[in-house]
């Protein structure tokens, strides 16, 4: 029972997370600076919070296997998490938050192809589910304003992006699971953040922002600061949560729930961001690619 409490909060944090990366965002466009300071200031929670209740700073004999997860789960976030900062910038909470259930259709169609599986039934309807929901959230008026043109544009711009975020998102539920395994719960989630934030201090070098990120300071850039810390605290909420769910129960069952995301997000959008435009289409919709996710992992 606990686990699947420990999976529903990590859904609402995950939604959480991504609205006040949206909002901060807004007030200076710097991904590789938020993603760095956020996740960094996750994992030295995560540490402190280790230290404290166990009074173990390091675990000691961890093995090359536990390494070459963590450094793939960092790289593999931070990539994932860049994209889904770029996605926000265009498109709207609701709007493209439910597209998240694309990752239920990875763990079933590759092995048709590559292994011949044939998949249940309850997870051909899953598949049926997803479509639809998407059909229908992208389905034009004939007749829409300017506005509402624009809107869409915007919204299918983010959704570009955030396909690459699914993508990503798919891979980690597993590597998750077996850090967890290799060590602890808190230790391998703060040394997977602070991996993941310094992943992002990679991408300021190559990018050639370290002079501009340098350049702020917290009494010219107080809320952006302020927001910065907001992530990273929603991140050791988010994360420590799923993992601590993951080392009580399966993957499959633990996302099942997690995959109720969306219908978090559609409530922040509508009530934080009045994103109110054709809400009864993306309720549906939403409603259907959730029930369809959620049918592709259990069924």
């Amino acid at each position: 029972m606990l686990w699947m409490i420990l999976s529903l909060c990590g859904a609402f944090f995950q939604a959480l997370g991504s609205a006040v990366s949206k909002r901060t965002l807004r007030i200076k466009d710097y991904k590789n600076f938020v993603g760095f300071v956020s996740y960094t200031f996750a994992g030295i929670i995560f540490f402190a919070i280790n230290f404290i209740s166990s009074g173990i700073f390091w675990v000691g004999g961890l093995s090359l296997r536990f390494w070459l997860i963590i450094f793939s789960f960092s790289l593999i976030n931070a990539l994932g998490a860049w994209f889904l900062y770029r996605a926000l910038e265009f498109s709207e909470l609701n709007y493209i938050m439910p597209f998240m259930t694309f990752t239920s259709l990875t763990l079933i169609i590759p092995p048709i192809f590559m292994l011949g599986e044939i998949p249940s039934l309850g997870s051909i309807s899953g598949m049926i589910l997803i479509v639809s929901g998407a059909i229908l959230i992208n389905h034009k008026k004939e007749k829409s304003t300017p506005d509402e043109i624009v809107e869409q544009s915007l919204n299918r711009r983010g959704l570009k992006y955030f396909l690459v975020t699914a993508i990503c998102f798919t891979i980690l539920p597993t590597l998750a699971k077996m850090m967890v395994q290799e060590s602890s719960v808190l230790f391998a989630s703060g040394l997977s953040q602070i991996f993941t934030g310094f992943s992002f201090l990679i991408f300021i070098v190559i990018q050639k922002q370290w002079n501009e990120f340098r350049a702020l300071s917290w009494s010219r850039n107080r809320s952006f600061f302020i927001g910065m810390i907001a992530i990273g605290i929603i991140y050791v909420c988010e994360n420590g949560s799923i993992n601590l769910a993951l080392s009580m129960a399966p993957v499959a069952q633990v996302f099942a729930i997690k995959r109720l995301m969306p219908f978090f997000a559609f409530l922040i959008g509508f009530f934080y961001f009045k994103e109110r435009d054709a809400l009864p289409k993306k309720m549906i919709a939403t409603t259907l690619m959730v029930v369809g996710a959620i049918a592709t992992i259990l069924f």
